[in-house]
């Protein structure tokens, strides 16, 4: 049950001085609900071959700022069971991900908040970012209820308790630093103990933490936004690794920042993100990316994205779960461009056509993917992928429909492709390729020759809340081919491909291997056309010595069909998994009332290695209740019936290939 002002359920909060001092995850209350344990994937190398566009750089570097605190300000959640949730479907173009929000401090009444100065970074989006390569960010934020000073206290030694506690929290809660928005007015002594207790920060950190200085107050402390980095703002890098210039660019100084990187000795890819501000401007943006990004040119500098989110909250009926197809679309034609294809990206009106400008005008935007190669991690197997979005409106095991109702969880996201969605015509009428939106949550080809859509469906699922669905009218005259994923997986001769898919009669599905040394042509292995969920498996033992570069789909039908292919799961496996023992230590904590529900915490031992996620079911029926990767869950029911005085639960361990532990069992009594 989501009640988004429940006491009892755990929910994230801000932190103060005096919380920052004298933290500890034993005194902070929901602390262990709050932790990523997803270990952050390392990323393949850049192959030019299978880019959307093999010609643009692969140096600039992306920054999204944006929310992720579950559409509940007040109590941020980690999950819940609701489906109309914004739950980011491109983590393959960011490098960092950051929030900017701020949270009320834990016990601040709901009415009148006191805000912390740090919130952290939600824990499912971490773990969806790690998965994908992306470094999640906290957030600083000044100015808050308090005084300043009160953050700035200093040992003998020359440390800071809250630079100290700030590393600390990182490192418990499993994110990768800071974003520094320090927005307000500050004495030129504070300004120098900031910089000082921000040195302090970073020399105690752990190699990979990453501090990012927003555009706000020079070294004296005065408050001044230069849109650019320069010899006066630039001492902040002496403390921080990135630069986060905001929003009112021009030429000249984004000439500057770059100028200015160079001097210093830095990298301005990995120096320098200059902002472009999309919450209130949307997709037309007074300030125009390709300042950053001159057609024909060199990159300058990195990208910010500010307020990314705006797809879903501009959208109309926004919050309707009936009603998402349009968010999805807006999402695809941000990150993609506006035919929803990442190589067909760029605007379609000129910049500076009008005034005033039109937020909601996808045309006017170029898309992300313009200017920012897609991003890997396949790089070893195994790899699988079930397509599921993080989100549904009910869950599926093995093809079963384990559970109705809508429900959330970006902590479970499986990598989504590389490409949304990057489609090809094959045969008579090809030449039409690309998308525009076509179907209601897919993208399809423009022309007659492939009039296909692919996109997430949520009505059927093989595992999770989502399938990829390729729908349309097909006929014998013409193919569609679509990437799906970019990959550097090297063949040593035991691995094998499978593939689960809901098919047509009559519709041919394969799926194709891009190989490092022969790019221009996939190699199609058959996938089956049968109705109702099948598995087709193929060795890879011919392909021994070869790196696969690429993963896609293609679709074709002898005669005129209805075509409406579901890919339920897409694996690449090498060598058979150890089985799974079971959850050791599983345990009902404790039982809560709260109004019409009750909530159930629940913890176990999380195992070193070998498990993807762990799935929580009724133990009579093996209805589905919940999945996570951690150690703890709080599972909130519907109050029971009188009669109802126990609820048994199973706890399974899945490891990544799918196969699934002996269950561990216990059992949860009704609350007096």
């Amino acid at each position: 049950m989501d009640d988004d002002h429940s006491s009892v359920r755990p929910y994230m909060h801000g932190y103060d001085a005096a919380a920052l001092k004298s933290w500890s995850p034993g005194t902070d209350r929901w602390a262990r609900h709050f932790r990523s344990r997803v270990p952050l994937a390392p990323r393949i190398a850049p192959f030019p071959a299978t880019q959307a566009h093999p010609d643009l750089a692969t140096g600039p570097r992306l920054m999204n700022l944006t929310y992720d605190y579950d559409d509940a300000f007040f109590t941020a959640r980690k999950y819940g069971d609701a489906f109309a949730r914004r739950l980011l479907r491109f983590w393959q173009y960011s490098d960092f991900y950051g929030s900017w929000h701020g949270l009320p401090v834990d016990g601040s009444p709901v009415d009148d908040p006191a805000h912390g100065l740090v919130n952290l970074p939600n824990p499912a989006y971490t773990d969806a970012a790690h998965r994908n390569g992306v470094r999640s960010l906290g957030c600083w934020f000044w100015p808050r209820s308090g005084d300043f000073e009160d953050y700035l206290e200093q040992r003998a030694d020359g440390s800071f308790p809250v630079a100290d506690k700030l590393v600390e929290m990182a490192a418990y809660f499993g994110f990768d630093g800071y974003f520094v928005n320090h927005e307000a007015e500050t004495p030129t002594g504070q300004a120098a103990r900031l910089h000082d207790l921000l040195r302090s920060l970073r020399e105690r950190a752990p190699e990979g933490f990453h501090l990012q200085w927003y555009d706000t107050i020079t070294p004296h402390g005065h408050l001044d936004y230069l849109n650019h980095l320069n010899t006066v703002n630039a001492p902040w890098l002496d403390v921080s690794d990135s630069f986060f210039a905001n929003y009112w660019m021009t030429s000249e100084g984004v000439e500057t920042s770059r100028a200015t990187a160079l001097k210093l000795g830095r990298d301005p890819y990995a120096t320098v993100f200059h902002g472009t501000e999309n919450e209130q401007f949307g997709f037309d943006p007074e300030y125009d990316p390709r300042l950053l990004f001159p057609p024909g040119e060199a990159a300058r500098t990195s990208w910010a994205l500010f307020g990314s989110h705006f797809v879903k909250e501009l959208a109309p009926r926004h919050d309707d779960p009936d009603a998402q197809d349009e968010v999805f679309r807006r999402e695809r034609r941000y990150w993609s461009g506006p035919r929803e294809d990442p190589t067909r990206s760029g605007r379609l009106l000129p910049h500076d056509r009008r005034t005033p400008r039109d937020r909601d005008d996808h045309r006017a935007w170029d898309g992300v993917a313009h200017h920012i190669t897609e991003r890997s991690v396949i790089g070893s197997f195994p790899f699988v992928t079930r397509f599921n979005t993080g989100h549904g409106r009910a869950f599926f095991l093995d093809g079963r429909r384990a559970a109705d109702g809508d429900w959330h969880n970006a902590s479970v996201q499986d990598i989504l492709p590389t490409w949304q969605f990057w489609t090809r015509a094959e045969g008579v009428g090809a030449e039409g390729t690309g998308a525009e939106g076509v179907g209601a949550e897919g993208a399809g080809p423009e022309g007659a020759g492939a009039p296909l859509s692919v996109g997430f469906d949520h009505e059927l699922a093989y595992d999770g809340g989502s399938s990829l669905l390729v729908s349309g009218p097909l006929g014998p005259d013409g193919a569609m081919t679509v990437p799906l994923y970019k990959t550097a997986l090297t063949v040593t001769g035991a691995e094998r491909l499978a593939v689960t898919a809901h098919g047509t009669d009559g519709v041919d599905l394969e799926v194709g291997l891009l190989f490092q040394d022969a790019p221009d042509a996939f190699v199609w292995l058959a996938a089956g056309s049968a109705a109702g969920w099948h598995t087709t498996t193929h060795g890879l033992g011919t392909f021994r010595g070869r790196t696969i570069a690429a993963v896609g789909l293609r679709v074709s039908s002898r005669r005129p069909t209805r075509c409406a292919i579901r890919i339920g799961e897409l694996a690449l496996l090498g060598p058979e998994f150890t089985p799974l023992a079971p959850p050791e230590d599983f345990t009902v904590d404790e039982v809560l009332a709260d109004g019409e529900s009750v909530h159930v915490f629940l913890s176990w031992r999380l195992a070193g290695h070998g498990v993807r996620h762990y799935d929580l079911l009724r133990d009579d029926d093996g209805s589905w209740l919940g999945r996570i990767y951690d150690d703890v869950y709080c599972l909130s029911l519907p109050a029971p019936a009188a009669s109802e005085t126990v609820t048994r639960l199973r706890l399974v361990a899945v490891a990544p290939d799918g196969s699934r532990s002996a269950p561990a069992t216990a059992e949860a009594h009704r609350p007096r």
